[in-house]
């Protein structure tokens, strides 16, 4: 009787429930978003220390652009040493500018889901903050001058010295900014659902890639001189591995940043990205499915299926890319195993392999043996096992505790 009395009352109070749907209201705060938001974020701060840490620290980083332009000034910056990462080593000196972005970023987020007129406000109110700060001391000190000595002149030179402060400031917050771009714009692209600003911060880090690549040719360094130097290299001649799989080793340190960084730039985009898509699907859907459980549970699978892939795939992408990197020494690995001689050796010491070159003949390799495979093993039919395996174990196991009731 009292397990009668629990069902009724758990029954009640689904009935009683308030019924989700799709109204974006709702669905923002479902936690599959938040995750794939929580997770697009995590990806891009990843993505971000692992390029500063590969190109820019140590190298060109912001505190030695301020360090070059305070001798020049022979005078301090505005901004606080604290806030820069001047006096700091290694990494130390991105982690607070790197808040800093990260809280500029979620701002503009939140500014853009205000009410146009709220926005305007906003606008309104940095400007006129902005000339403030330019112009204020500047022409309060010089007005109130002509105004209590009843003359009409000109600012004075230490009235015009009231400029320096603020140019400076400014000047520096611009270059600190430029450093935090990829932050900011993916931040405010993460939360405040915009395609453009995610855009903006992939098209910023990969330009910068490819400008760094440019300036560290050996033809174009050359040119540079005591600048030059000072950029993180890449070297042609590749070293022996270092990091691999079940003992055999694949790919170098510097290689594995790479794919590192390549990794973090997809999840970062396809987290952002599937968020966005999805959200935009339920605002397009008609009041009436909004509010179908169909279409709710319809919205689950979707979103759950993509966090799974999201992990499953983006994974497998780079352990492939570091097998087809490493693809000539699996290859010399089996052929010295199998056949015990001095051919694998010789090949292995071949300049071609430790050249950069070389690691595209192996990946062309890997890509070559994988077209092989596809003519003895269906690779879409295997994929497709595997994801209606995965999509049907939930079904699964809600019949059976269905069942149980």
């Amino acid at each position: 009787m009292a397990g009668e009395v629990g069902l009724q009352s758990d029954v009640y109070l689904e009935a009683t429930a308030k019924p989700r749907t799709l109204h974006l209201k709702n669905l923002r705060k479902q936690w599959q978003i938040l995750a794939l938001q929580i997770l697009a974020t995590v990806a891009l701060v990843a993505m971000y220390l692992e390029v500063v840490s590969t190109y820019v620290v140590g190298s060109i980083d912001h505190t030695m652009l301020f360090d070059t332009i305070e001798l020049l000034i022979a005078d301090q910056l505005p901004l606080g040493d604290w806030l820069t990462g001047e006096g700091r080593d290694g990494m130390g000196r991105f982690f607070v500018p790197l808040v800093l972005g990260l809280g500029l970023g979620g701002t503009m987020a939140f500014i853009a889901f205000q009410t146009p007129k709220v926005q305007q406000r906003i606008k309104l109110g940095f400007i006129v903050g902005l000339i403030v700060l330019l112009v204020g001391r500047l022409m309060f000190s010089w007005f109130a001058g002509m105004l209590f000595s009843f003359d009409l002149r000109l600012p004075t030179d230490a009235e015009l010295e009231t400029l320096q402060w603020p140019l400076l400031m400014i000047m520096s917050l611009l270059i600190l900014f430029v450093y935090l771009l990829p932050v900011i714009m993916g931040t405010r692209g993460i939360w405040g659902l915009s395609r453009r600003s995610i855009a903006w911060s992939i098209g910023f880090t990969l330009l910068f890639l490819g400008v760094h690549a440019i300036l560290t040719f050996p033809l174009i360094k050359s040119q540079l001189g005591a600048y030059g130097g000072t950029l993180a290299v890449l070297e042609s001649q590749t070293s022996n591995p270092t990091i691999g799989l079940f003992g055999l080793k694949l790919v170098t340190q510097e290689q594995f940043n790479l794919i590192l960084i390549a990794v973090l730039i997809m999840v970062f985009q396809e987290a952002s990205y599937g968020v966005i898509r999805n959200l935009e699907y339920a605002f397009r859907l008609p009041e009436s499915c909004k509010r179908d459980p169909e279409y709710v549970r319809q919205m689950d699978n979707v979103l759950n299926t993509h966090l799974r892939h999201t992990f499953l795939f983006l994974g497998l992408t780079g352990l492939a890319t570091m097998v087809a990197l490493g693809f000539h020494k699996v290859l010399l690995t089996v052929v010295s195993d199998t056949t015990g001689s001095q051919w694998a050796g010789q090949v292995s010491e071949s300049i071609e392999l430790t050249l950069t070159y070389g690691l595209v003949i192996s990946a062309l390799l890997f890509l070559s043996m994988m077209a092989v495979l596809r003519f003895f093993i269906p690779w879409q039919r295997v994929i497709g096992f595997v994801q209606a395996r995965t999509n049907r174990l939930p079904a699964d196991q809600s019949s059976k505790e269905f069942s149980q009731l």
